[in-house]
């Protein structure tokens, strides 16, 4: 995104927002920045996301603990509820569409680990799986 920034602008946020080449133009320069400043912003936060994520998955769903299974499962479940919902509730139906698709890919794993962290037995080490 630093050496290229229009790059993922034209061929993902255009596409999904502007389908057609006129929309683009009913907004002004400021209100194009503006668009542009909050979707950057909101990418910083959902890198931010990962990153946590990522710490969880290293260490406590690594280690088999059932609150790194959760802390993951939950952070998934609210930002796709709460995401879809405004999607939805401000018309903006093909992100809930491309969050679904999302969320199906982020329960496969969630679902094929769900016994290794609810069964006593197998609670210790997922270094298997992981």
């Amino acid at each position: 995104m630093v050496i290229a920034p229009n790059l993922l602008q034209q061929l993902l946020f255009d596409v999904m927002f502007f389908f057609e080449a006129q929309m683009q133009t009913v907004f002004g320069d400021t209100a194009t920045l503006y668009i542009l400043f909050i979707y950057r912003l909101l990418g910083a936060v959902m890198i931010a996301w990962m990153i946590s994520l990522l710490f969880i998955l290293a260490g406590p769903f690594r280690q088999g603990q059932r609150e790194g299974w959760y802390a993951v499962t939950a952070s998934i479940v609210v930002w796709f509820l709460i995401d879809s919902g405004f999607s939805i509730s401000t018309g903006f139906w093909q992100n809930a569409v491309f969050n679904t698709i999302l969320f199906v890919l982020f329960l496969i794993p969630l679902a094929a680990t769900y016994h290794h962290f609810h069964d006593v037995s197998n609670s210790k080490k997922l270094d298997s799986i992981v």
